[in-house]
């Protein structure tokens, strides 16, 4: 079970959002006159963009012809996991290979696995929690514990 902090004041991310959290290609909403512009994800990003930002994707006005917007993205805070470089110590030789090709695919390959053990990719809940449930089908109970820990908002290309 993971916990989402949903966010209706978003005035606040004005001090503390940083841009380069936005993913790269995420599409920003500037619709104006979308009734819940004040608590979609897209629309109040796009209010933060840097000035130097120039071009982007972008969610187009005939959205607007439809019941809902298939792009809403609500404002969420997420407790996310920083790297996993520890988690191994206590897995027997037995379990390890496995365990380890099990979570590397899991993750998207072997590249990838090493930027989220290193901490330079965000596990976020849903994949910390997959982490734990495979732990347990190979009979470790004990707590998986990450590096650190770290609240960012949430896309919804995680």
């Amino acid at each position: 079970m993971f916990m989402l902090l949903p966010t209706n004041n978003f005035n606040n991310m004005d001090k503390n959002f940083d841009y380069s959290q936005v993913p790269y290609n995420w599409a920003l909403c500037y619709i104006s006159e979308c009734s819940r512009k004040e608590e979609c994800m897209r629309y109040q990003v796009c209010k933060l963009a840097p000035i130097g930002l120039t071009r982007n994707n972008c969610v187009l006005p005939t959205v607007m012809n439809k019941k809902e917007c298939p792009h809403f993205t609500p404002i969420q805070v997420v407790r996310a996991a920083v790297g996993f470089s520890r988690i191994f110590a206590e897995v027997k030789e037995k379990h390890h290979a496995a365990m380890r090709r099990e979570l590397a695919g899991y993750l998207g390959g072997g590249g990838t696995f090493y930027r989220y053990r290193n901490g330079e990719r965000l596990l976020m809940p849903e994949q910390q929690e997959w982490i734990k449930k495979m732990f347990l089908r190979f009979g470790y109970t004990e707590e998986v514990v990450f590096d650190d820990y770290k609240e960012v908002y949430r896309f919804d290309d995680y």
